[in-house]
């Protein structure tokens, strides 16, 4: 799934991602600086989803702020987060040569067990390929301004502590089969 497709704008995919992951309010011109965008782009796609329902924009004081409509907030929660888990599975097919496993832990530090959000469990590869790899995902994910605990570890080290019965890897596998 293409989101910028989907809402027919990169722009306003930007600052749903922005209100969602980084800020849950902000005004317009605070926009214009973080998504280095014009403020005519921002303000013409803000238009477009307050008609759409989707945003507010609510007086604070001296100045107006964006939020997403409370009543949509679940159900847009739920595509950007079944995309961002697509990009990782789709990326993990890809790659399927050296990504043996992938652990979706926890996106919004929820998780008290376990400190890490995303774990990658990878077979031996040449180290300018993994860096490659890592960057490519890094990117990705800071495009939706989240500042993930993420883990590459390799196969070997995995099975190593999974036999000494090592408390993370132990709790890891309960993320192993996730499906979505």
């Amino acid at each position: 799934m293409d989101l910028d497709l989907f809402l027919w704008n990169k722009t306003k995919v930007d600052i749903l991602k922005y209100l969602f992951f980084k800020e849950d309010k902000i005004s317009a011109r605070e926009l214009e600086n973080k998504l280095d965008q014009s403020f005519p782009a921002i303000k013409k796609q803000i238009d477009n989803l307050e008609k759409a329902w989707i945003v507010n924009k609510n007086k604070t004081w001296n100045r107006w702020q964006l939020e997403v409509c409370p009543n949509i907030r679940p159900l847009i929660k739920k595509i950007f987060i079944y995309y961002l888990k697509s990009f990782i599975d789709d990326i993990q097919k890809q790659n399927e040569s050296f990504i043996k496993w992938v652990f979706f832990v926890d996106f919004f530090h929820n998780n008290k067990d376990l400190w890490v959000d995303l774990v990658f469990i990878y077979s031996k590869v040449d180290k300018l390929f993994l860096n490659d790899f890592k960057e490519q995902v890094s990117a990705f994910l800071d495009s939706y301004f989240l500042n993930l605990k993420i883990v590459f570890m390799l196969d070997t080290d995995y099975e190593k502590r999974l036999r000494f019965a090592d408390k993370f890897v132990i709790k890891l596998n309960n993320y192993k089969n996730f499906t979505f």
